[in-house]
């Protein structure tokens, strides 16, 4: 039996028909040549026959009321590992129409909070793993690394791996991971009186933001139930999601931030932001300030062993509604820069209570009357950073990395990005109450990408 921090409890707890909590993610491959008819089989089969490790071996058990631990348990492969194929030609809009289906449901509690569906007949000889994973049992950036550790950089090896396994055969191990931050901080606020320096820390860091909060201070970042609400805060009545995905060469992206003194991360949001606002204007639904977005922050150390959450989040308050991209560009800068001065000077404990607090912000909008009129945030963005190589999977090269992002209370819109090889993917996730219709909101993207590109080329020529 091993303990669960409060933010992985905090998923289970806020979970509900309407509000799955699991995150899914799908990598397509193109199938080797000369094993078109025969490899999504064999993956099945090897699939089928394979062994769980941490933290895909562990079941929910409930010690008490809203207490919860993980057992250990040998995982029956018949109930986590399916195998469907699509009728011909195998589309993406069929793909997307049955990885929808697919997702909806929760995941089952009394087994290991976890399914993987192996999607066969794609077009153009195509497969895809799609795996679905409880927030509680691990996070983003954790089941990134995990999605990155069943593939290999060489086309020659033909191990037929799978995400829960343990793929570090005849690799040397990194260094033993620090015990989870989340377990620190479950430590650390059960013992604050024995530790009277950590107590005044983490008061001092939390005096510092009151001071910000009554405008004592210079904010550093936008305070909870600030932000103006939008369509994006409508929140799901059923467990019905909307998505679509986008894309842009990394190296572009990178070009356009070195060009401009940015970051990767703030081009991206620049795009998005700059969607959102043409989004509701053409939805005669304009709002007059800023969008707010949740962003968690992953506190993940560099080995990446640990399971469960360890990320920190902030407020961050976006471009003006009427700002040229330009412009828009400069102001998330300038916002991102701020959150990165405040957390660099607080406490790794306090940033994790700090995210707790955001994250019941959000929820107390869903729960509370009259608090969804006056919402934290309008819409959550996350970005994870993965490998830059070219993956195979037993000879099969990667050609395509997709997440279907989860709603958080309080949210009816998520926003993920992550690097994958050569390419940026953005994923939207919405309630079809919030976004009705993710592929003009991509294509929205697309548009500002292009804008942002011309802006850089016309200011630097």
């Amino acid at each position: 039996m091993s303990g669960m921090g409060p933010l992985d409890l905090s998923f289970l707890l806020m979970e509900k028909p309407n509000r799955p909590f699991h995150m899914a993610a799908m990598t397509i491959f193109a199938k080797p040549k000369g094993q078109e008819s025969t490899f999504g089989q064999q993956l099945f089969d090897a699939y089928r026959h394979s062994t769980a490790v941490k933290p895909f071996n562990h079941k929910l058990k409930w010690l008490g009321p809203d207490v919860a631990g993980w057992e250990i348990v040998e995982p029956d492969m018949r109930q986590h590992v399916r195998q469907i194929t699509l009728p011909a030609p195998g589309s993406m809009e069929q793909f997307y129409e049955m990885v929808s289906f697919l997702n909806t449901p929760v995941l089952d509690r009394s087994r290991p909070l976890w399914e993987c569906y192996i999607i066969d007949g794609l077009e153009n000889d195509r497969l895809a793993v799609m795996i679905k994973v409880h927030h509680a049992l691990i996070d983003g950036e954790g089941g990134l690394r995990v999605m990155r550790n069943f593939m290999t950089d060489s086309a020659d090896d033909d191990r037929l791996a799978a995400p829960w396994e343990d793929n570090e055969r005849g690799k040397k191990r990194p260094a033993r991971a620090n015990p989870s931050q989340v377990q620190r901080l479950v430590g650390m606020l059960k013992g604050l009186a024995a530790l009277p320096g950590g107590a005044l820390s983490v008061g001092a860091d939390f005096i510092d933001m009151s001071a910000q909060s009554l405008n004592l201070k210079p904010r550093q970042a936008s305070a909870p139930f600030t932000a103006h609400r939008t369509v994006f805060n409508n929140t799901a009545k059923t467990a019905a999601r909307s998505y679509a995905d986008t894309g842009f060469p990394l190296s572009e992206v990178k070009e356009l931030a070195t060009a401009t003194g940015t970051s990767v991360n703030d081009i991206i949001m620049t795009v998005i932001d700059d969607a959102l606002h043409h989004y509701l204007l053409e939805r005669d639904e304009p709002t007059d300030r800023p969008l707010v977005a949740f962003m968690p922050m992953s506190l993940r150390d560099e080995s990446g062993q640990s399971g469960g959450n360890q990320v920190s989040a902030e407020l961050i308050a976006m471009g003006a509604p009427g700002a040229d991209i330009g412009e828009r560009l400069r102001q998330i800068n300038s916002a991102t820069g701020k959150a990165k001065d405040k957390g660099r000077g607080m406490q790794t404990t306090s940033r994790q209570v700090y995210a707790l607090l955001l994250a019941g912000s959000l929820a107390v909008s869903d729960a509370l009357p009259g608090f969804g009129s006056v919402p934290s945030a309008n819409l959550v963005i996350s970005n994870m950073k993965g490998p830059t190589e070219q993956l195979y999977l037993a000879g099969a090269p990667l050609a395509q990395f997709l997440g279907l992002p989860i709603l958080p209370p309080g949210a009816g819109l998520n926003v993920t990005f992550a690097s994958m090889m050569d390419t940026i993917g953005i994923a939207v996730g919405a309630a079809p109450e919030a976004v009705d219709d993710p592929f003009r909101l991509v294509a929205l993207m697309d548009e500002a990408y292009v804008r942002l590109q011309h802006h850089v080329r016309s200011t630097t020529a």
